[in-house]
């Protein structure tokens, strides 16, 4: 069948207005605002990493880099001189850039489950985060262009989780209440014990429906809650998590509810996936400034090159275990696993630390 003149150009029309879909990061670049200022964003980012790692960690190069295309567990097994500390800071100003890069070109998005885990990389990566300061993090409930999870106030909460199992263990008031060495003993544990127990109740009970390998459940449970868990249930039953040892306060997680070993609750079968709805201008206006530790970082929320509507950014995952955590962010079935940067990084190796000296 022959087109006419007409008919190819308004074919040609049509295509010219198709953003192609290229992945940078967690995110399709063509739901966002600039998606061609977002992908060069990123692909600076990138470059820096690159840059950062064969220039400042030991035994560092071009070759070990490239050969393991900048993924960190490739590299920390490959050219394990290189340090996984100094990885972890390249990679921590890397994420603080993409972070840039979301706000200033995908400003629609930043209530996004991509959003969300970006956040979580810097938590992850960089050390001692000051979670006050990250912008538009955790995001409100219900937020316009969200995630059917908030992945961040989970995020938030085990973090104030982590902080509350050193609180209750050095609570002067409550050990000088004790006296003997045995009742010191109990009482550590104790706090341990509904530290654990406050974390589930978090990745179930705030995101109930959704499958928790998705929100880092088997990474918790491999780290942290499988070590002694299972002498935990007198402690659970025995002592006053949320009052006395301090879990039900807001700022150390507001936990009401603390499960005990054999006693976990259902879990949910759905996958991460955004809500859809628009955010039609810069939540915090066209400029604005965030701090990571005493570094500025000043953000000017580009012009739209690309129309958002009710459906961009709406995507699902649909990974299911922690094996998916391996595979690449560019897969769209992993899109919001992110692959593990360390052993045991962020909130659980803080809580890790805490377990090796309780």
């Amino acid at each position: 069948m022959a087109f006419s003149t007409g008919s190819w150009l308004a074919i040609a029309a049509t295509l010219s207005q198709v953003v192609v879909s290229k992945q940078a990061g967690y995110f399709d670049s063509s739901n966002c605002v600039a998606p061609s200022a977002l992908e060069s964003c990123y692909d600076d980012a990138s470059e820096y990493y690159a840059q950062c790692i064969t220039k400042n960690c030991a035994g560092g190069s071009d070759e070990c880099y490239n050969s393991c295309g900048g993924d960190t567990a490739c590299m920390q097994s490959q050219c394990p001189n290189l340090g996984i500390d100094c990885i972890n800071v390249c990679g921590c100003v890397k994420t603080s850039r993409e972070i840039d890069c979301a706000a200033s070109a995908c400003w629609n998005q930043v209530y996004s489950c991509e959003y969300q885990k970006t956040i979580e990389d810097l938590i992850d990566l960089c050390p001692s985060v000051n979670i006050t300061q990250l912008p538009f993090w955790p995001p409100p409930d219900d937020a316009p262009a969200g995630c059917s999870c908030n992945i961040g106030k989970v995020d938030q909460r085990e973090l104030f989780i982590a902080d509350q199992m050193t609180t209750c263990a050095n609570n002067m008031t409550n050990l000088d209440q004790l006296t003997s060495a045995e009742d010191i003993s109990d009482y550590g544990r104790a706090c341990v014990c509904c530290g654990k127990s406050a974390i589930i109740s978090t990745i179930w009970g705030v995101c109930p429906n959704t499958q928790p390998a998705l929100l880092g459940a088997d990474a918790w449970y491999n780290a942290v809650i499988a070590h002694d868990w299972d002498i935990c249930g007198p402690y659970l039953e025995n002592y006053d998590c949320a009052g006395a040892l301090g879990y039900g306060a807001p700022s150390a997680g507001n936990t009401t509810q603390f499960y005990k070993p054999g006693d976990l609750p259902a879990n949910g079968t759905e996958t991460l996936s955004n809500t859809g709805g628009v955010i039609s201008t810069p939540i915090s206006g066209s400029t604005f400034t965030w701090t990571l530790g005493t570094v500025p970082h000043p953000v000017t929320a580009m012009a739209a090159t690309a129309t958002a509507t009710a459906d961009s950014g709406k995507s699902s995952s649909t990974a299911t275990g922690a094996a998916a955590a391996a595979t690449t962010k560019s897969e769209s079935a992993a899109r919001y696993i992110s692959a593990p940067i360390m052993a045991a990084s962020g909130v659980v190796a803080f809580t890790l630390a805490l377990l090796r000296v309780a």
